[in-house]
């Protein structure tokens, strides 16, 4: 599943992202009271919010803090989550929507009050996050959601047509919302900043050391890797779009799909003010939405879809440029200087899960592509599992995808129905 090379000494984060030695592998065996099984935003959250309880913690990554989609995603900090508003009421029903909504505005919270409280240097910016569609579905999305967020007191705008061209710097869309309480960051230097956090708080982390096992053992569970084994009474695989058959099924509760990121040189200083002038992020809302800003050295940061089959395969972004360009024509003639990807969790009924998979063995994964404030959120929720306190996200059992086998079928087709539908919503639906 993992693709080393899919981010390579090229991606923008790696080559400008806050320096960070690297972390030795496990060479001896050890023991511990929890082992966390990957080192992204959400087993880094897991410890951190973990360490005041539980006092020996040892947190392992098959390469590097921020390796998988912690370093790869396109560092948009959006409190808004992707499904209508009533297919979300219909996901938790009664008290659970209420819960979720307060989860989702929490999350991003989180974020920024980690990346204050340990002194992260991430470039962060909290100026707001902007939702942008075209077409009547999409427009019929902005408007409940706007008007939903107004009714619960939050600073989210819908801004019409003319706004919306003037706040993006392209005319495209019909509507976008902007909410104020989100964002934009480093991802890689906000991974690595946790990392150094979980140090700083006396926390172990491997580097370089992948899991080949997981067996039973006296009183908790041994975790088998190249360099020595970890013993632990408590133990947390979070994975996410990486997650491979180190847990029995547990790879077949989401489905991995790449997201590919390509970025520009840094523009002219009056192109890069056309562009976004006020630099909130845009991610679309779209059946195959892109998502977009511009960075603190003013390029243009683009990301889209992978391949048909959801794959990242060669890493090929010449589709992401084609769209990029069609939204803004003016950087036709701009140099592009960086391409990545990565693969995010998608599960298929829309909902972030927190699994129990064994006694005080749990999984955090399925983001659904707000990986940034929901996989933080869910080191948090895991923390509170490990200790017997009561969670935001409920707790389920591990469910496999039925059919997971076949989802690159599944992927492709969705991913052709959407492309077809996004073309037709934006130009025979509008009234």
């Amino acid at each position: 599943m993992a693709d080393q090379n899919s981010q390579s000494a090229d991606s923008l984060w790696r080559s400008t992202a806050e320096p960070l030695q690297d972390f030795a592998a496990l060479s001896v065996d050890v023991e511990t009271d929890l082992l966390i099984v990957g080192a992204g935003y959400t087993g880094l959250s897991t410890a951190l919010h973990a360490v005041d309880a539980i006092k020996d913690i040892v947190v392992v990554d098959q390469a590097q803090p921020g390796w998988g989609c912690s370093g790869r995603n396109g560092g948009q900090v959006h409190p808004q989550w992707k499904s209508d508003l009533a297919i979300l009421k219909k996901l938790y029903p009664g008290q659970q929507f209420k819960i979720f909504i307060e989860t989702l505005g929490a999350s991003v919270q989180l974020v920024f009050d980690l990346i204050e409280k340990y002194q992260i240097q991430c470039h962060v910016l909290r100026n707001g996050s902007i939702i942008a569609g075209k077409g009547n579905r999409a427009i019929r999305y902005l408007t409940e959601w706007s008007e939903f967020w107004a009714d619960a007191g939050e600073n989210a705008r819908l801004l019409d047509k003319k706004v919306t061209s003037k706040l993006i710097g392209t005319s495209h869309y019909d509507l976008s919302m902007c909410d104020q309480r989100g964002g934009s960051l480093q991802p890689l230097s906000y991974s690595r900043g946790l990392a150094r956090a979980c140090k700083e708080q006396g926390i172990t982390v491997f580097g370089n050391t992948r899991v080949c096992k997981i067996s039973r053992s006296e009183g908790g569970w041994k975790a088998s890797t190249p360099g020595g084994s970890i013993r632990c009474k408590r133990l947390v695989l979070a994975t996410n779009g990486y997650t491979d058959d180190l847990w029995p099924g547990l790879s077949r509760t989401i489905i991995p799909v790449a997201s590919m990121l390509t970025a520009t040189c840094s523009l002219p200083e009056d192109l890069a003010g056309a562009l976004l002038p006020e630099r909130q992020p845009v991610a679309e809302h779209a059946r195959v939405p892109a998502y977009y800003r511009i960075d603190e050295s003013n390029r243009l940061v683009f990301g889209w879809r992978g391949t048909l089959s959801g794959g990242i395969g060669s890493l090929d972004t010449t589709h992401l440029r084609s769209k990029a360009i069609r939204l803004f024509p003016q950087i036709s003639s701009t140099d592009w200087e960086f391409d990545w990807a990565g693969y995010v969790g998608i599960t298929p009924h829309q909902r972030p899960m927190l699994l129990k998979l064994s006694d005080h063995a749990y999984a955090g994964l399925g983001y659904n592509g707000r990986g940034v404030p929901m996989a933080t959120m869910m080191g948090q929720q895991l923390a509170l599992a490990l200790t017997d306190q009561s969670t935001a996200i409920p707790i389920g059992p591990l469910k496999a995808i039925p059919l997971h086998s076949f989802y690159p079928v599944g992927v492709s087709t969705r991913i052709i129905y959407g492309h077809l539908h996004d073309f037709f919503d934006s130009r025979y639906e509008k009234n």
